[in-house]
């Protein structure tokens, strides 16, 4: 929420509150906010919960707030709650005063003037307070679960801090499998999914695509166009930039169905294009008559990083090994077409570019981001960790899902 003056902002909420209630009204024959409208497992959903979560969605702005959705949310906090006990996660009442705290700071107010801003809308605060005990568990459950696989590498922050330069777009090549979650085959989806997680080979994943998946690109093995990152949703998008081809990503949860993807390609247009990219590499020249892509294949086994090189050409003559740092718009443009196919520590081979000259060997030691880039590492590092935690939890809630007993009453 944007942070607006605390007397407008309460005129909006009490406005918003109005229109709310009277498009929440109910007909003439009055029921009980006590009804039961869910079960699940062996805990239920009342219809006074159903209609505070419709109302605090709607003050939320969440796109596609409905009663299904609200229903939706209620059912996966249950799901997240006890899993959360299970674990032995209880998050204590200064723990949800402070988060309640924080969340009211999103509107600049204090979590007192936000409980009393809210009022005129019908939402209780004890609606705020499970809302927030419920994201708190959950978040610590993930945690404790997940953070060790989440974890991201520094070659990963760098990839993604070059794709994050804003020079162009990078594209991500896919393959997808989605599988219905409808009560009566949510079982063996489930296995499914299960399976296919662990499949890294393409054909395996095209032949299970062709089986079980519900999209009409099951007709081609599950394949898609290359795709923009930007058009992808962004809890999803920034998954492929840490994966390795014929990696699955986790279940990913939609409305009435799991989805799979298997990682395929990615063209980094964005980090290669990006002209205030510094490419640090070495360019290593030959005696005329040398194979150069022979002495590319020996040099890929004896040499992990550019500065393995020093060891390897010691006696070497100055010319022959040369370290370059520069701006990518500074470089010749034959030296940038070898540099942007390669990834830190590869090789690539300069073909002759002349009648004297008998063409090198190129090795890309790094390409960084200038340092006045918006995002820091920290913040790619956090961003990246985030996304991979947020892609485990859509798996494990899928999991939960499919495991209880979800019973609608009304």
């Amino acid at each position: 929420m944007a942070n607006l003056p605390k007397q407008l902002l309460r005129t909006l909420l009490a406005a918003s509150g109005l229109l709310l209630g009277a498009s929440l009204a109910t007909p003439a024959v009055a029921q009980s906010p006590f009804e039961v409208v869910a079960r699940v497992n062996d805990g239920a959903i009342t219809r006074f919960e159903l209609d505070q979560r419709r109302r605090l969605q709607n003050l939320l702005r969440l796109p596609g707030a409905d009663a299904d959705t609200a229903m939706n949310s209620l059912v996966d906090d249950r799901l997240k709650i006890s899993a959360a006990k299970k674990a032995g996660i209880d998050p204590t009442n200064e723990e949800v005063q402070l988060g309640l705290e924080d969340f009211a700071s999103r509107a600049n107010l204090s979590s007192e003037e936000f409980i009393q801003a809210v009022r005129p809308m019908g939402i209780e605060p004890e609606t705020l307070t499970d809302y927030v005990f419920v994201s708190l568990a959950w978040g610590d459950l993930m945690r404790s679960k997940y953070s060790s696989r989440a974890q991201v590498s520094d070659s990963e922050i760098e990839r993604a801090l070059a794709l994050g330069t804003g020079q162009g777009t990078a594209k991500v090549l896919l393959s997808e499998i989605i599988l219905p979650i409808a009560p009566e085959v949510a079982a063996i989806s489930e296995e499914r999914a299960n399976a296919i997680v662990q499949m890294t080979s393409f054909s395996q994943f095209e032949d299970a695509a062709r089986q079980f998946s519900i999209a009409p690109s099951r007709a081609n093995g599950g394949r898609l166009e290359w795709t923009s990152l930007s058009d992808l949703p962004p809890q999803i998008a920034p998954l492929f930039l840490t994966m390795t081809p014929g990696q699955v990503t986790a279940p990913l949860r939609l409305d009435s169905a799991v989805a799979l993807f298997q990682f395929r390609g990615l063209q980094d247009v964005a980090a290669p294009r990006a002209q205030n990219v510094t490419l640090d590499y070495a360019q290593l020249r030959f005696a005329p008559g040398t194979d150069l892509q022979q002495e590319r294949v020996r040099l890929m086994t004896e040499a992990d990083t550019c500065d393995d090189l020093y060891g390897l050409f010691k006696s070497a003559p100055p010319e022959q090994l040369q370290r370059v740092a520069e701006l990518r718009n500074s470089l010749p443009q034959s030296v940038v077409g070898v540099l942007d196919q390669l990834d830190p520590s590869e090789f690539g081979v300069l073909a002759p570019q002349g009648s004297s000259d008998t063409g090198s060997i190129i090795m890309l030691c790094a390409r960084s981001a200038p340092a006045n880039e918006d995002l820091s590492r920290e913040d790619v590092a956090r961003r990246l960790t985030a996304q991979r935690l947020n892609s485990y939890a859509e798996g494990f809630l899928s999991e939960l899902r499919s495991d209880a007993f979800i019973e609608m009453t009304k």
